[in-house]
This record gives C-alpha cells, structure tokens and sequence, in this order.
C-alpha cells in the first residue's frame, strides 16, 4: 500500500475517533467520515464519453488547487491540530485520486487538460477553480482570521468539486470515473462538515 493512502487512513481514523467523543453535543454525528482515497493503481475500463474526459481534466485541476489550498494550513502557526490533520488527510486522498484520473486519460490517448475555452465548462459548472486572488490574500494571513477564510475558502471549493462529481454522475460513461465522482461527491460533503465543525464561525 502506498505510504500516502497509509497516511490518509491512519488520519481519517483518527479523525473519526474524534468526531465521535463529539456526538451527543450539537456535532453532526458523521462528520468524523468523508475522506475515502481511491484504491492504489486503480485501473479504468476503455469504455467511455466525452464527459468522462472533461471530468476528468476538469477534476485534475480541481485536485491540484485543492492540494495547493491545504498545503497553506502546516504553515500556519496557531490552528487546531486537528484541522491539520485534515488537511494532511485531504492532501494524501486527492494526489492519489489525481494519479488514478491522469493514468486513465493516459490510457484512453486524451491529455491532461481541457479546452481553454470556459464556455467549453460551462454545462460542467465552469471551470471549477478558486480565484487565484482570494489564495494569494490567504496565504498571507495568520492566526484566526487564516482558518475562518481557510474555511470559507475551501468549502466553496469542494462545493464546486460535488457540483463536477454530480454532472459525472449524471453524464459520464466509464463506469470506474462514475464510481469515483460518488467518492468524491460523499468525501468532500463529509469535509465541508467538519470544517464547518472545526472551524466555529464558517
């Protein structure tokens, strides 16, 4: 087993423990459950559309954004130890998610990217992505006020990535991406619920 799909394991475990000595108090009774990494070398099947493509690509990029977000929360001084265990979680499931989605485009002969024409996303939902922007200011804060806009943040990224898992899961073809749209749709739902818990105020 990759030693990055370990390290999302061991976190989410833990993260589930913690969630639950919370139940009984106000906390959402699952939101110690989203993270589920794909399983290591995941292979896809040759048959599939123009829409398991753009997912695809569209989510490649999602990803890779997503992980560049994290990555700001252990350079930060000051956050709960559990939102950096999130965090760390995040990170590890969605390299591995990023890897299986570009060996099947590489398997179906497609490249990496999409057109970069927007209207091109426009039935996907757009392009997805955070507004380079709002990530510039936020690594340049501190403290607090870092993981109350961390938390704004990222929970309207991952609102994006369930609103491309859904098109997939209305559109898409393969059934191996379809399959990992659902995984996505149900992780980064069960995410935005714990950052919501951890972070009071979101």
């Amino acid at each position: 087993m990759d030693a990055t799909v370990k390290l999302a394991l061991v976190l989410v475990a833990g993260l589930v423990a913690l969630a639950g000595c919370g139940a009984g108090d106000g906390s959402p009774t699952n939101a110690g459950a989203p993270i589920s990494p794909v399983p290591q070398s995941a292979g896809a099947s040759a048959e599939y559309n123009d829409a398991d493509v753009m997912f695809l690509q569209m989510m490649i990029a999602h990803n890779d954004q997503g992980v560049e977000i994290v990555k700001l929360v252990k350079t930060k001084q000051g956050q709960k130890q559990e939102l950096t265990n999130l965090a760390a979680a995040i990170e590890a499931t969605q390299q591995t998610e990023t890897t299986d989605m570009r060996n099947w485009l590489k398997a179906w002969g497609k490249p990496e990217t999409g057109s970069a024409d927007p209207h091109a996303h426009h039935h996907h939902g757009g392009d997805g992505l955070t507004d380079k922007g709002l990530l510039e200011a936020l690594s340049k804060k501190d403290g607090a006020e870092f993981s109350l806009d961390f938390a704004d943040i990222f929970v309207a990224h991952q609102h994006n990535g369930v609103a491309l898992a859904r098109t997939e899961l209305k559109d898409g073809k393969n059934p191996e991406a379809k399959a990992l749209a659902q995984r996505i749709q149900d992780s980064r739902t069960g995410e935005v619920q714990q950052i919501r818990t951890l972070v009071p105020g979101q």
